[in-house]
């Protein structure tokens, strides 16, 4: 479990404990930690800038001279030899002297007779990858949005929301309740003696008086390795990239971020150490929800596109036709989330801890939600 000290903060005030003592503090009290790492240590003096003009370099086809500005009152002159830059555009600037990941260090320097006072970076450089920032231009500078306008001379680890620690737990067994972020924040308060905040969530009713059973049936045909299942239909879905406090949250968590849907499930999970999953609507056949155990020989398309033959000490959830996940273990390629996604099911179940551990072993499978399913959930 890597648990992002930022995200720990939403439920008690560890600001003014140093990294060190709290995973000294923590292992001491039963909670063993592995390590830390610091995602921005390695970064300094890289700020936001926003390139002011451009012209070309007198003895170079292909360098640029970029003079930027960096939130103070003179420009910094930068050339470059990336193609994708352009007056206007909003970028991270190394500037001297600033570190880089893997003990790189920008210094002063001159290009073919010119002077440059930096270096503009990429997200490979920040050690970022196009699941943080989607929609960029991975081998190129990284261009921010216009939202960063008002962030110029802001240290980039500020701006990134890439100041963070996460620390690594190594969770025994019989502590399933500390894979989560809220369960970790109750040993924290516990063990320094600090107030616990977690406040209560506020479902909001819809307003047109539409009802789940209008859309949707659900049935638990295997009780005894299903306990309950609940599921819920939202309407106007748009998929899109998740906000970037969010993106964040579940890189520092160790989690890929894939759009807002996806991440919305992957969040809930990591914070309560509920493990919850999304279908498309439109991909259940009959417009029901079986929970039942496999039929010997049952064929299955996991979502990493593995093909999986299945027997009856599995439970699949399924529609009318077909199965759609493995319960407690990973969904099916046949009901993912695409990017034309409209209406969305999401489901949070209990299922039976031992029945989970069997199916993910017999599969070659083991993702988030078995790891804590096969240690017994709180329901």
């Amino acid at each position: 479990m890597n648990l992002s000290m930022k995200w720990l903060h939403d439920f008690v005030d560890v600001a003014d404990i140093d990294i060190k003592e709290y995973c000294d503090k923590l292992t001491l009290t039963g909670s063993k930690v592995e390590g830390y790492e610091d995602f921005g240590a390695e970064i300094e003096n890289l700020v936001v800038a926003k390139i002011e003009s451009i012209t070309p370099h007198p003895d170079s086809d292909h360098l640029q001279i970029c003079q930027m500005n960096v939130g103070k009152d003179d420009l910094v002159q930068i050339v470059t030899g990336a193609q994708n830059v352009f007056e206007g555009a909003i970028v991270p600037a190394a500037l001297p002297v600033a570190k880089l990941p893997h003990g790189v260090v920008i210094k002063d320097g001159k290009l073919r007779g010119v002077e440059s006072h930096g270096m503009l970076c990429s997200m490979g450089e920040l050690n970022l990858t196009v699941h943080e920032c989607p929609g960029k231009e991975e081998n190129g500078i990284l261009i921010l949005d216009e939202s960063f306008s008002d962030k110029l001379g802001m240290d980039i680890r500020k701006a990134l929301m890439i100041d963070d620690i996460a620390v690594e737990f190594e969770i025994t067994s019989n502590r399933p309740d500390c894979l989560s972020v809220i369960g970790l924040a109750r040993e924290t308060a516990a063990s320094f003696g600090r107030a616990l905040n977690v406040p209560t969530p506020a479902v909001k009713p819809l307003g047109d008086g539409d009802k789940v059973e209008n859309y949707l049936t659900v049935g638990i045909e295997a009780p005894d390795l299903c306990y309950r299942y609940a599921a819920k239909v939202v309407k106007n879905v748009r998929i899109a990239p998740s906000p970037m406090w969010l993106r964040m949250r579940l890189a520092a968590a160790g989690v890929r971020p894939i759009n807002n849907i996806v991440d919305i499930t992957n969040y809930v999970m990591l914070e309560y150490g509920q493990p919850m999953h999304a279908f498309d609507y439109t991909q259940l056949d009959g417009s029901t929800i079986r929970v039942r155990r496999a039929a010997d020989g049952e064929c299955f398309k996991s979502l990493d596109d593995v093909d999986h033959v299945l027997d009856s000490s599995m439970l699949v959830i399924a529609d009318e036709k077909k199965a759609c996940a493995l319960a407690g273990v990973m969904g099916g390629a046949n009901s993912e989330i695409k990017d034309d996604t409209k209406t969305v099911v999401f489901e949070s179940a209990c299922f039976n801890g031992g029945s989970v551990r069997v199916t993910a072993k017999k599969n070659g499978m083991r993702t988030e939600s078995s790891a804590r399913f096969e240690k017994g959930l709180d329901a």
